[in-house]
């Protein structure tokens, strides 16, 4: 009886928060004696550059340090048993309520990630048929709620501690962070929203000069396929005219010209798979960036983010252009077509018997002569590259090697 003569005592707005407008769940009382919600405070307290009472507005050095009072929350608590039938739930209680309900509150449905709230039936309505909700998420409130509330309140986390880089939950904010500085969730997902914004423009400028290099490190291949092959076709047209005894030319001559093309390719290509393996690294990451962009999830995201902003190693451009200046191909064949022009004139003068004195000839050494007399007796089939250069250096030319 006398609990029941205590209750009449106070009125439902003497017990409302107003904050929620609820009655009170954990009330603590302010120094200026004002009462508040445990949570609702914090929570107004988080985002404000300044530590205020929500009604006398006085203003406060620092976040006091408040306690639940443990005599006003049980007379709320009986108010609600004794006007709703409820009063508050146990820790077993594995049941969500709505966040908007008053009074006697339902059980929620579904948990908006960005309104960080929960909802029942009817207050979950306009998250369903109004177009500026279209793009909330909303899931299952136990899913939800899975990995985005405080270990040690079971609170959602809708507070961001920038003094530890933590997601808190609006008690936390009362107690060990009661001196940090605290933002919204939201408000902390703009700030890092923009240097997440910084971070994919520069793997955007990254991937463009990727894309740059790339394709002018293909052109530069296919100029250098194109020059092989166009020296490698007058080359070959030319060793086509001579006899089987100059093979051993060609061999040496085609044969140096193709591992020389070869290695340059190699590398080339070895090049374009590295940079083509970088190009799709980059671009997974930026997939990951814009999937985390556009997420509604701001806990999910600022939770993310170390490894999100994580830095671009940088590129070694010193080596790449090293590697790069290695995909060119040259030959010094002006020589050896010269060289070779002349060497077919002579096959064709042994050939038909028509082997003509020259005044050169008489500059070659005795040995050299003799052995260029005997040479011209031997058929074409039994010549070799020795003798090749005999007569090579008896008519004045010179064979460049590769």
């Amino acid at each position: 009886m006398a609990e029941a003569g205590v209750l009449e005592m106070f009125s439902e707005q003497e017990l409302t928060c107003s904050i929620c407008l609820d009655l009170f769940n954990d009330p603590v009382s302010t120094p200026c004696g004002h009462n508040f919600c445990q949570g609702c405070i914090g929570g107004y307290w988080a985002s404000s550059t300044t530590c205020t009472c929500p009604l006398c507005k006085h203003q406060f050095p620092e976040r006091p340090q408040l306690n639940i009072n443990r005599v006003f929350a049980h007379i709320a608590e009986k108010y609600k048993e004794a006007h709703y039938g409820t009063g508050k739930p146990h820790m077993s209680d594995e049941m969500i309520k709505c966040d908007v309900c008053t009074g006697k509150k339902q059980v929620a449905i579904s948990s908006c990630l960005t309104c960080t709230a929960s909802y029942c039936e009817a207050h979950v309505q306009p998250h369903l048929n109004t177009p500026f909700y279209a793009n909330h998420q909303l899931l299952e409130p136990r899913e939800a709620l899975r990995g985005r509330t405080c270990p040690l309140h079971h609170r959602l986390l809708e507070v961001y501690c920038r003094t530890d880089q933590i997601c808190i939950c609006a008690i936390c904010v009362l107690e060990e962070h009661r001196t940090h500085r605290t933002v919204s969730v939201q408000t902390e997902r703009v700030n890092k929203q923009k240097l997440i914004g910084k971070t994919e423009l520069e793997i955007q400028n990254r991937i463009e000069g990727k894309h740059f290099r790339l394709n002018e490190l293909k052109s530069r291949l296919e100029t250098v396929r194109n020059y092989a092959r166009g020296e490698m076709s007058e080359v070959e047209q030319l060793l086509g005219e001579l006899s089987r005894s100059v093979d051993r030319i060609r061999e040496e001559l085609v044969g140096g010209m193709e591992e020389k093309r070869a290695s340059v390719e190699t590398r080339g290509e070895g090049l374009v798979t590295r940079l083509e393996a970088e190009l799709g690294q980059l671009k997974v990451r930026r997939s990951r960036l814009e999937a985390q962009a556009t997420s509604e999830d701001h806990i999910g995201f600022l939770q993310s983010f170390e490894e999100a902003s994580a830095p671009i190693q940088a590129d070694s451009d010193t080596q790449e252009l090293d590697a790069e200046a290695e995909v060119s191909l040259h030959f010094s064949l002006g020589e050896v077509k010269v060289a070779l022009g002349e060497l077919k004139k002579s096959m064709d003068e042994i050939r038909m018997g028509e082997v003509q004195s020259r005044s050169s000839l008489t500059s070659l050494r005795e040995s050299d002569s003799m052995m260029s007399i005997q040479t011209l007796r031997t058929t074409k089939s039994q010549w070799s590259l020795r003798d090749l250069k005999k007569i090579k250096s008896g008519s004045g030319m010179s064979v460049c090697t590769l």
